[in-house]
């Protein structure tokens, strides 16, 4: 029987189903009586106690005793119960931290709506002082942008990752200062492109002073901000951006890439890809984003589904924020690729 459906039955109804159960007589009709008055007239526990002569822990025994015998079943109506259902499956499989999943927007609106969820998740966790680590990205500037008001204040922020030449808005230099504003707080910034010429000249941003305390500060942040990129030409911040062109995108797939994580590419099943491009790349490395607790992957759309799975595999994210047609998708990638 369904607690939403419960207006359509009857006592009597509760007490037949009861017998049904091969219980007492006596039992069934406690039982019953006490589902009846809890969930059909709203009494409280301990007014049913008072209304019965019972104590308030005995009254919350026979309750979960009904629902485990079959007396009493909830269902949950809602466009968010199925959400709720894959978050389960995915925190359990593969041991997250959290899960977050939405409802699927209009595919134009999916960096906006899945930005919201973020957003409402920091504002759920920060405490004042916290120091968060930020990556860059449509999502993540989108981020930023729901978040109107902060309950708290005094956050610090470090980018992870060197800055884009183009796309100001998507720049992780951006996205600190609007929060960093936001929080009333200050932002650290790593003084670099996010990819350059060399590995000479990256190695050259990399032994400055001021990059080295930034980059040892983002390694230290309490929660981290990270996008999940993808080897698809149409949405890569990579190829939008300018820093690879389409040869070098193909190359990157045809070593199995599938997605990445501070402009540094993986495989589906984790494996991050030994690539000159990684050894141009201005960022926190992926293995020390491994020993980090709170990373937070905030990422949507199904073309994304790989590079989110492997990012999950990887262990470069423990908490991850996306849209539910999306994360069908893994979830079934995952069948696929193991079944």
């Amino acid at each position: 029987m369904d607690i939403k459906n419960m207006n359509d039955y009857s006592y009597f109804d509760f007490l037949i189903k009861g017998l049904a159960m091969n219980l007492t007589d006596e039992n069934v009709e406690l039982m019953t009586r006490i589902a009846w008055l809890h969930y059909m007239e709203g009494l409280t526990q301990n007014e049913i106690g008072q209304q019965l002569k019972l104590s308030q822990p005995k009254v919350a025994r026979l309750i979960d005793k009904a629902q485990k015998n079959g007396i009493i079943k909830i269902s949950i109506e809602s466009p968010l119960s199925n959400c709720l259902k894959i978050e389960s499956i995915i925190r359990k499989q593969f041991g997250l931290q959290d899960v977050v999943v939405i409802p699927t927007p209009q595919e134009k609106e999916i960096y906006e709506s899945i930005g919201r969820a973020g957003a409402w998740y920091m504002e759920k966790v920060l405490n004042n002082g916290d120091l968060v680590g930020i990556a860059w990205g449509r999502t993540l500037k989108h981020l930023a942008l729901a978040i109107r008001s902060a309950k708290v204040k005094n956050l610090k922020f470090v980018t992870m990752v060197g800055g884009l030449t183009s796309s100001a808005s998507l720049n992780p230099y951006t996205i600190g200062e609007k929060l960093a504003s936001i929080f009333e707080g200050e932002c650290y910034y790593l003084y670099a492109p996010a990819v350059v010429e060399s590995e000479e000249i990256r190695n050259f941003y990399l032994n400055e002073r001021i990059n080295q305390n930034t980059l040892q500060l983002a390694c230290q942040a309490k929660w981290s901000l990270v996008g999940i990129g993808t080897v698809d030409v149409r949405y890569s911040i990579y190829s939008l951006t300018g820093f690879i062109d389409y040869h070098e995108l193909e190359a990157l797939k045809q070593k199995g890439a599938v997605g990445d994580i501070l402009g540094q590419f993986y495989t589906i099943d984790g494996t991050i890809l030994d690539t000159p491009l990684h050894r141009r790349t201005v960022a926190v490395p992926l293995e020390n984003i491994q020993k980090m607790h709170n990373v937070i992957g905030v990422a949507g759309g199904e073309e994304k589904a790989d590079a989110i799975l492997g990012a999950l595999r990887g262990h470069f994210i423990n908490i991850l924020i996306t849209d539910e047609k999306t994360a069908m998708k893994i979830m079934s990638r995952i069948s696929v690729l193991e079944g």
